[in-house]
């Protein structure tokens, strides 16, 4: 079953100030995002209805 999902990104107009705390969070979301299992395709034996 394919559903249609969307996914809004709203990005501030101008960059933020890069203060220390700020650093610290996007380092932490870095670190974060690289230990998460990123998938190429269906799992074997998945839906493939390409």
């Amino acid at each position: 079953m394919i559903t249609d999902e969307w996914i809004a990104v709203r990005l501030p107009s101008e960059l933020p100030v890069l203060t220390p705390n700020t650093s610290r969070i996007l380092l932490a979301i870095l670190v974060e995002l690289t230990e998460l299992e990123v998938l190429d395709g269906p799992p074997e034996g998945g839906d493939d209805d390409c």
